[in-house]
């Protein structure tokens, strides 16, 4: 009988402590027959994070408060320290919805394939938007074209896939998350679960970006990796200009009937 794959769940923090504590509670609270190892990476957080880090038992499979380069490069640190068939990315401050999320993920998997060779995800809810987010099914097509953003902290990977399409691209900014799950889909598809597996803490800076950095963004993993949403690179970055466009129109509009709303007289 195959021993259920081991899980690295890799967490990074800067001073943040209570959502940590938040975190690494979650972490603990999963019900799962395999291994699962807790990975710490803190940015320098200061003696108090230490000292929690430090004594907390049973202890983490390794932890490290030192000054880093970012939250990518601590992600990447994290997967050097990893041992797990599959790494699992959760930031402190966010947490697994349920006990059984590990298990419910790992149960999706395919018997075919080798779990440290897939990648998939399942939702998230987004702590007080009162929102779920999730693209199942997965088209590689809508990723491209910013109509699906994969929820990074619900999304798991075998480290042999890891190891193929290489860690974060520290100078791809905030998007690196999304350009990594992208050299993920074009190497196999991911297994989907239509079950909300992260509460998302929202007040991270890659929360709330303008279009023209959402959408340039999109239009430079196109032309990193030479893969459009609507065949040449022309056509398909003009169809993403005009999403920009529409983008801010929207919001423009938005403010405006917000504004009026605000300002309109109770009636009687």
């Amino acid at each position: 009988m195959t021993s259920a794959p081991t899980v690295s769940v890799i967490t990074i923090s800067f001073k943040d402590l209570e959502g940590l504590k938040r975190t690494v509670e979650s972490v603990r609270a999963q019900r799962y027959e395999g291994l699962i190892e807790h990975i710490v990476i803190d940015g320098g957080s200061g003696d108090e994070v230490r000292d929690y880090l430090s004594g907390v038992r049973p202890a983490f499979e390794y932890w490290q408060s030192e000054p880093d380069g970012g939250r990518y490069d601590a992600m990447n640190q994290g997967i050097a320290h990893a041992s797990g068939d599959l790494l699992w990315f959760l930031h402190s401050a966010d947490r697994f919805s349920e006990p059984d999320v590990i298990s419910r993920a790992v149960q999706a998997l395919s018997g075919k394939v080798a779990a440290r060779d897939q990648w998939g995800f399942g939702m998230d809810r987004l702590i007080g938007m009162d929102r779920v987010r999730g693209p199942i099914p997965f088209s590689l097509r809508k990723f491209l074209a910013g109509k699906q953003v994969v929820p990074h902290q619900a999304s798991f990977f075998g480290s042999a896939l890891v190891d193929k399409i290489g860690g974060y691209d520290l100078d791809f900014g905030i998007a690196a998350d999304q350009e990594f799950i992208l050299r993920a889909a074009l190497q196999r598809e991911p297994v989907t679960i239509e079950r909300v597996f992260c509460e998302f803490d929202t007040t991270g800076v890659g929360s709330h970006r303008e279009p023209s950095d959402v959408f340039g963004d999109l239009r430079r993993m196109g032309d990193l990796h030479g893969r459009y949403p609507y065949g040449g690179r022309r056509i398909s970055r003009a169809y993403l200009r005009g999403r920009e466009l529409y983008a801010y129109n929207s919001r423009f509009w938005e403010g405006v009937f917000g504004r009026l709303s605000a300002n309109k007289e109770p009636p009687g």
